[in-house]
């Protein structure tokens, strides 16, 4: 009852559209109606190409599941970030904790430790940050979705030919180059106004300049304000969660020689966020001492929680095209900052507790105080791989990396002014500790296709890597500033292991290929800022072996695309959250053996069967559960239950009719709707799995008059029907009960024009 439930929202939103499509349109002669359908750019599903194995390929003639986003539905699904991009792809989630605090999963695996998910921009690889080991997936890279040619979600192992951190899957953001030849530009302005909050805006541009006939650079600039809607009734602040980014893209071509080319990418961003979209949702007790629940839309935290991100990207390629390969060497550098608040009002009353029961120290406990948490990540990444592109039935790719990544975090405790939420920088810490983790990459790797006909091929794959660790941990201020100072944890760890990948598709007609796969996925393992000495100091990598067997359908002459595929991943020697001194610090630990595994279908539709109309369809149905019982988790999930923080079923679709008005002119009615499922856990613990998110459905409308290619106007609504959408929530013995909220109503205007 409740899948059913959930399709008929966005069922009903296609209805609705084709119902306001006009009469004459549904009835559109046999004649008319196929040579739009043959037409792949005027009716039917047009052919997408994607670069997810490293080659240009069409999308459904690559044997694996993927979720594609287009240039054009970015655009007219307002789509903007990446957390905008998970509720528009089957299959990919996230952890959300406000403006770039996301943690993506892919089929449901998520957990302690590294990304699950590798995520790159362009052909430049990324790392995530987080405050401790145990959340070092927390903050991925957020740049700005803008004048994009595609996103391409990779659903399942891609370790072969991506490594370490895609084990559940890999997102690529493909920006537009540079184009040699071209002038052209364009300006596009939104305003918006929140129910319940303020206003929004931001101003976005790109302009493409060619310098002769073998240099050009395309240049993208923005300024973005995301409004406010939560106030804080502590302190009497509104609109708390405000925030403000600008950022710049430089993307620079260089035709070198008839055969060779050069490419640059240049990223840079500064974002400032006044705080979380987190509504203090239930009444909490800590330590005996209860905290009553906020109004809609209010906090009570006693400090402000600024998140403050600065980061840049950049890379360069070199590619070499030879009669029949290509060699292509790729050199790109990561530079990221963070820095957070984060309210701890639940730590003093809960170790204040344990003084009361003689389980802790009787010292001075603070009365009101904020974790301040900064990070500070460098990486650099080198790529070198020749693919063949042999007219014989054999063709391979091989290449070898390497990376060198640096974390330093400095973790603090401070005390807040509790009439203004501000923290108290003049005051002795009451703790302070600072990490340094350094990890060194070296990888070969190699696939080999083998075209046994016409109709069937072959694939098989091997990676063989190296990890290298030294991670040091000094502490500054003891903990709570009890006791004194330790000697510097200094913890050295290797690891060295190969990771397979096979394949087979078959093609019984041009419109269908069926293909299996077997493939593996690995995390490094770590260390561990050891806050008190009962946290272990290192854990180890983990892997999966994923099973998987699909589809990639055309029908009707194009009219219908849909691919569809079923898989079981198997997840061994699973990174695992473990807590320590009576539950109030976490570290990570490995469960031994086959510990985990999820399995599900996915299907990706498209349909355009008229002209004028299109309807998209996506949606997963899956269980990631343990198979074993995790006794060092806190909750102690048995084998059987369901990880938190995933969903068993999503579901988006859409619905579009443009109108031919003439003279040039077109009119187009848009309607979203993305549901995901309800939570069945956020917490293991009973007591705090209260508020475990529930299902919900956010539908957004749109209608957009353009003239060709050179302006457009539109008015849409987001959220349209302002529901309280829980997509995130919190709560432990130190933390009260807390529920991210989705952006309330949005109603606002945007205007573009092309140059």
């Amino acid at each position: 009852m409740k899948i059913k439930v959930a399709m008929a929202a966005p069922s009903m939103v296609m209805a609705a559209v084709l119902g306001m499509a006009p009469a004459q349109a549904m009835a559109v002669p046999a004649a008319d109606a196929d040579s739009a359908v043959q037409s792949g750019g005027n009716g039917g599903v047009p052919d997408v190409v994607v670069t997810a194995n490293k080659r240009e390929q069409k999308l459904q003639e690559t044997p694996t599941s993927i979720g594609v986003i287009t240039s054009d539905d970015l655009v007219k699904r307002q789509i903007t970030d990446i957390e905008q991009v998970t509720r528009n792809i089957a299959g990919l989630n996230v952890i959300n904790a406000g403006p770039g605090q996301n943690t993506l999963m892919i089929r449901g695996l998520v957990g302690a430790g590294e990304s699950t998910v590798g995520l790159y921009y362009d052909n430049l690889p990324t790392a995530g940050t987080g405050d401790s080991a145990t959340t070092a997936a927390g903050r991925q890279t957020d740049f700005l979705v803008y004048d994009v040619q595609r996103v391409e979600v990779l659903r399942g192992p891609q370790s072969t030919l991506y490594g370490s951190s895609a084990l559940a899957g890999v997102v690529r953001v493909l920006s537009n180059p540079a184009k040699l030849g071209v002038t052209e530009g364009r300006v596009d302005l939104e305003g918006s106004l929140v129910e319940h909050g303020q206003a929004g805006y931001s101003v976005k541009g790109v302009v493409n300049v060619p310098l002769g006939d073998s240099v050009a650079f395309r240049v993208v600039g923005y300024g973005v304000h995301t409004p406010g809607f939560i106030d804080n009734i502590s302190f009497g602040k509104e609109n708390v969660n405000s925030a403000n980014t600008w950022g710049f893209r430089w993307n620079g071509t260089y035709q070198l020689g008839p055969d060779t080319t050069a490419t640059t990418q240049l990223y840079v961003q500064d974002m400032k966020s006044n705080g979380q979209p987190y509504e203090w949702s239930h009444v909490s007790t800590i330590g005996g001492v209860t905290l009553p629940a906020a109004g809609d839309l209010q906090s009570r935290t006693q400090s402000r929680e600024p998140y403050h991100d600065r980061s840049i990207l950049t890379g360069l390629t070199l590619e070499h095209q030879f009669s029949n390969m290509t060699l292509t060497f790729t050199q790109s550098y990561q530079r990221r900052r963070n820095e957070s608040y984060t309210d701890q009002q639940g730590l003093p009353l809960f170790f204040g507790f344990l003084q009361s029961i003689d389980a802790f120290p009787d010292i001075t406990l603070p009365t009101a105080i904020t974790f301040r948490s900064a990070q500070k990540l460098t990486m650099w990444n080198s790529e070198l791989r020749l693919a063949t592109n042999f007219d014989g039935p054999l063709n391979v790719i091989v290449g070898g990396i390497y990376q060198n990544r640096r974390i330093q975090i400095d973790n603090s405790f401070v005390d807040v002014d509790t009439t203004t939420g501000k923290p108290i920088t003049a005051n002795p810490l009451w703790y302070e500790r600072a990490g340094d983790f350094r990890l060194t990459q070296w990888a070969g790797f190699g696939e080999a296709t083998l075209k046994l006909s016409d109709k069937f091929s072959v694939l098989g794959g091997i990676r063989v890597f190296q990890n290298s660790r030294h991670d040091v941990a000094t502490s500054i201020v003891p903990f709570l500033r009890l006791g004194a100072n330790g000697a510097p944890d200094d913890v050295r760890s290797k690891e060295s292991k190969a990771i397979y990948k096979f394949e087979a598709d078959y093609k019984p007609t041009s419109d269908i290929m069926l293909y299996a796969s077997a493939s593996q996925g690995y995390r490094a393992g770590g260390t561990i800022v050891r806050v008190v000495p009962e946290l272990p100091p290192a854990y180890g990598p983990d892997y999966t072996w994923n099973f998987e067997a699909g589809a990639k359908t055309d029908w009707l002459n194009r009219a219908l695309q849909l691919n569809i595929a079923l898989y079981r991943v198997n997840w061994y020697d699973t990174q695992i959250s473990g807590d320590f001194f009576n539950g109030s610090f976490s570290g990570v630990l490995n469960c031994s053996g086959l510990c985990a595994r999820s399995q599900g279908v996915e299907f990706d539709l498209t349909a355009r069967p008229v002209r004028g109309l299109e309807l998209t369809a996506s949606g997963t149905v899956f269980k990631a559960k343990w198979l074993k019982d995790q006794p060092a988790i806190s909750g102690s999930p048995v084998a059987g239950t369901q990880f938190a923080n995933t969903p068993t079923f999503t579901l988006n679709g859409s619905a579009a009719y443009t109108w031919e008005l003439g003279g040039d002119n077109s009119l187009e009615l848009r309607v979203d709707a993305q549901h995901r499922g309800k939570y069945a856990y956020m917490d293991y613990r009973p007591q705090y799995n209260l508020m475990a998110p529930e299902a919900f459905t956010l539908v957004n409308a749109a209608i957009t008059l353009a003239h060709q290619d050179a302006w457009s106007a539109a008015l849409f609504a987001r959220n349209l029907f302002d529901e309280r959408a829980q997509i995130n929530s919190i709560a432990d013995s130190v933390t009260p009960y807390q529920t991210l909220i989705a952006q309330p109503r949005t109603i606002g205007v945007q205007f573009g024009v092309k140059f």
